[in-house]
């Protein structure tokens, strides 16, 4: 019975220790792949589900569960902290954004980082990672439209196992033999004869953290990172301008100790068969064949948005003569209900020969 009771008590602590996993709370098998679409459709699907005003108090518990692992993976830099650091990282994250902890500053060097703690160069004195700039060619129809894609970009990312440490667990660390654990050492320089300056170094050994690594992670090695390919969630919007800049915080690759850099998408479309883009507006070139120039004609055609435009001219229509459509050139950015103009350029297609009827009819018309 006592063996028994100390079974359900080590089973109730492994309950109570296990890191939560918000990408399974929100049903998400993709984990860091999941784009930012994913996480707002399961959620509000979850939410429903779960909610103890429409199924009872019994699904409370799991709703808050929902609500919490929303949260923290809808906003990106807090998402960013819990992929790097785990739950432990978040929560020393979280407390230092309330000001508390030591002095509002989190005792994890990568976190202080995002508090202006870490040195280096960056806002805030953090220590940032190299951006990845990036020329993405899209259809015109993507920025008349908008558009959602998933790309799949190759980079360098932190071991999930050991959190960046290289060490295999918490217990495979020792105390540096060279510093002693200080993390730095004690430099004599001789500046001139008889004057020597003591100067105080990083520690070469442990990289100045004071303690060194007895047994390396067995699944990185003991590199601390790896590359992978990661799915990244592309949002284009209507009227996006040419040489838009989409950027995506901290999405480049990932080091130990250092706010990751971030990716950087500028927008270009590939030429379009029918339309010219011009800012707001919008330039098209219409070929009429001879008939239709002399006698006037009503044709349509298809814009990006599937709908057919119809355009009417009576009488002569000359080379060269142009037409403008107001409202049918591209909408505006962040005002997708206004929209610039289409200019149409009249093109005619003259008959590469006549024959003798012809000539002599069109001799007596003119």
């Amino acid at each position: 019975m006592w063996h028994a009771l100390v079974l359900v008590i080590a089973a109730s602590a492994v309950l109570v220790t296990a890191e939560l996993d918000f990408y399974e709370v929100l049903e998400l098998p993709e984990k860091e792949d999941s784009t930012e679409k994913d996480i707002k459709s399961n959620f509000r699907r979850l939410s429903k589900q779960y909610h103890p005003d429409l199924h009872g108090e019994s699904t409370r518990e799991k709703y808050q569960l929902v609500q919490r692992a929303n949260e923290v993976l809808s906003d990106r830099r807090k998402r960013k902290v819990y992929d790097i650091k785990g739950e432990e990282g978040l929560k020393q994250y979280e407390a230092s954004e309330r000001g508390g902890g030591n002095g509002g500053m989190p005792d994890d060097p990568f976190l202080r980082m995002f508090f202006g703690g870490g040195g280096g160069q960056g806002g805030g004195g953090a220590n940032k990672g190299a951006n990845n700039n990036m020329l993405l060619v899209v259809n015109l129809e993507d920025l008349y439209n908008g558009a959602s894609h998933t790309l799949k970009l190759n980079k360098q990312r932190i071991c999930k196992k050991c959190r960046g440490t290289g060490a295999d667990s918490k217990e495979d660390f020792q105390v540096c033999s060279t510093c002693k654990g200080t993390g730095h050492t004690i430099q004599r320089i001789q500046i001139m004869p008889g004057f020597v300056q003591q100067a105080q170094a990083p520690c070469t050994a442990c990289g100045g953290k004071g303690k060194t690594v007895k047994k390396k992670c067995t699944q990185c090695k003991g590199k601390k990172v790896a590359r992978v390919d990661q799915t990244l969630g592309i949002e284009i919007e209507p009227g996006s301008p040419e040489n838009f800049e989409l950027v995506y915080d901290m999405e480049a690759d990932q080091n130990p100790d250092q706010i990751p850099g971030d990716v950087t998408f500028t927008l270009s479309s590939a030429p379009h068969r029918l339309f010219t883009r011009k800012g707001k507006d919008l330039e098209m070139t219409m070929p009429l064949n001879l008939r239709e120039a002399l006698l006037g004609f009503s044709r349509t055609f298809r814009h990006m948005d599937d709908r057919e435009v119809e355009v009417d001219e009576d009488g002569v229509v000359q080379f060269g003569q142009k037409r403008v459509l107001k409202g049918e050139g591209m909408p505006v950015h962040h005002v997708p209900s206004e929209k610039g103009d289409l200019t149409l350029t009249y093109e005619v297609n003259f008959p590469v020969s006549l024959t003798s009827e012809q000539q002599r009819d069109i001799a007596q018309i003119l």
